[in-house]
């Protein structure tokens, strides 16, 4: 019994540290896209849809090796349950570059991390999956209070969009954010039946079918540089394949609250990585906002190791 709760215990704390690490990848995507947007002129369709591209083959190769002839014995109702998450992805997406367009990054960024949490705790204890302690409650605070502050509540520019942009761009924020809350909560509920590269690769299969349709109707600007291309490979290899096989793996051991909050470190290390490689300066106010962001995931990670004594 006791070599049981151990096993369990070790397991968890994996899992969590398998969602920070995929957590800490995210937060290298909007870095290495700006560095896309400095050297080349596509778009972030074509991006998103790139990456993917290379992702997919990557995990369906993967998973075949691990998994086998398994791969795609799954049940219709599960699978349909991993088609509806990619597609999810894919609106998540699409949603939050157009958010950026009509409001701009300080809005847009905001919004979607800050309701994702909060729909994906509120569905979770809906539906049974998960209960709520005072621990996850104060992660959750600290995390909304520093991600309101890293970010930049009442940036300058992004307040001056006019108000029908404000409009648009607010719903494409929400939108972002239901569906990424979307892709978390299935994700969970698919977690603890399945090999991650399963779910993953079958998800994502779905995402770029949706993602190349989008590109279709939007026109489609590739990537013309050498050095774009790199990027995007890195974009696709890392995290993206490994990111999301990660963070889906993780969730086997992981409660989809506590991973939705622990997905809020993505903006701590692309502020960090934009301060070290573009010279962006980070305000007091975004000093404190990493802080308390990363005082949530240490409240969090206490809280999975006081779970399993």
């Amino acid at each position: 019994m006791r070599k049981s709760l151990t096993l369990q215990a070790s397991q968890s704390n994996r899992g969590f540290w398998l969602v920070t690490a995929a957590s800490i990848l995210w937060g290298t995507i909007g870095v290495a896209t700006q560095a896309i947007y400095s050297i080349d002129s596509t778009s972030s369709l074509f991006i998103n849809v790139a990456r993917m591209l290379i992702a997919v083959p990557i995990l369906f190769t993967a998973c075949w090796r691990i998994v086998g002839a398994r791969t795609f014995d799954v049940p219709r109702r599960d699978l349909l349950v991993m088609l509806f998450s990619g597609i999810m992805i894919s609106i998540s997406q699409a949603s939050y570059f157009a958010a950026i367009r009509y409001t701009g990054v300080t809005i847009a960024t905001l919004l979607t991390i800050s309701i994702s949490p909060l729909v994906v705790s509120g569905v979770s204890v809906a539906l049974k999956l998960e209960t709520i302690n005072k621990r996850i409650i104060a992660a959750l605070l600290c995390a909304l209070i520093g991600g309101a502050l890293l970010v930049g509540l009442g940036a300058p520019n992004d307040l001056q969009a006019e108000p029908q942009n404000l409009a648009l761009g607010t719903f494409f924020s929400v939108i972002a954010a239901l569906t990424y809350a979307g892709v978390i909560v299935c994700g969970r509920f698919l977690a603890g039946g399945y090999h991650p590269l399963q779910v993953t690769a079958i998800s994502f299969a779905a995402g770029t079918i949706m993602l190349v349709i989008l590109n279709l109707f939007s026109g489609i600007v590739v990537v013309q540089t050498t050095q774009g291309w790199l990027l995007v490979l890195y974009l696709g290899f890392v995290p993206t394949a490994l990111g999301y096989w990660w963070f889906q793996k993780g969730l086997r051991s992981v409660s989809a609250t506590t991973a939705s909050i622990v997905a809020m470190l993505d903006p701590v290390v692309a502020a960090v990585l934009a301060w070290i490689l573009f010279n962006e300066t980070l305000a007091p106010a975004g000093i404190i906002g990493a802080a308390l962001l990363l005082l949530s995931v240490y409240l969090l990670s206490t809280q999975t190791a006081h779970s399993n004594t």
